[in-house]
């Protein structure tokens, strides 16, 4: 079997869960670029999946701009008091956020100039669901939908929540997208040797 030249490798990224820790993505992201490393195939869970679907549309520097101006007042204005038990989060103007600094609403994944999935789980079976194809903002939303914070998604008729459930650092989605070699980033390491110590 001959072997690829290093330079022919399809290098994968696959971004995981982690919440607010996500947006240290983004500096793993610039780190790479500054070592010359530029992945071809983005995946990811949660909020992995959104920075990388922001990477992937080439709108990190907007996605970065916002988090670094982002403030306490400001985070607060997408929560609100929800009595129907759907989540605390100000869905339209999470959608506006969304829009702003990831992409545009009609942008497909089969469009993106990288290839890109992001990862969630079906409420009703626990399976694990892969988004790669339609469009960008809906897997987005599929993969961070955070049961008691972000309302679950319908989508071809299945309630989807929150990838990280079922695939934390979506390696094996990288993967089966053909990627040679896989950079796996896991802001919840720390967190799981915390509970078992």
């Amino acid at each position: 079997m001959k072997r690829k030249d290093a330079t022919s490798l399809r290098i994968g990224l696959a971004l995981g869960s982690g919440s607010s820790r996500g947006w240290a993505h983004i500096g793993v992201i610039r780190a790479l670029a500054a070592a010359g490393i530029e992945p071809g195939i983005l995946c990811g869970c949660s909020i992995g999946a959104l920075v990388g679907a922001s990477y992937a549309a080439g709108n990190l520097d907007r996605l970065e701009q916002w988090a670094l101006a982002l403030k306490r007042l400001e985070l607060a204005r997408y929560f609100e008091i929800n009595l129907s038990l759907n989540g605390f989060v100000d869905t339209a103007r999470l959608q506006t956020f969304l829009v702003t600094n990831v992409c545009d609403a009609n942008v497909s994944i089969e469009n993106l100039p990288k290839k890109y999935a992001a990862v969630s789980t079906e409420l009703a079976t626990g399976g694990e669901i892969w988004f790669t194809s339609g469009p960008v903002i809906d897997a987005v939303w599929a993969s961070i939908a955070m049961p008691g914070l972000f309302p679950p998604t319908r989508n071809k008729g299945r309630w989807l929540v929150d990838g990280g459930l079922v695939n934390p650092v979506p390696v094996s989605v990288c993967r089966a997208l053909g990627a040679d070699v896989v950079i796996a980033v896991n802001l919840n390491g720390d967190i799981m040797r915390k509970r078992t110590s």
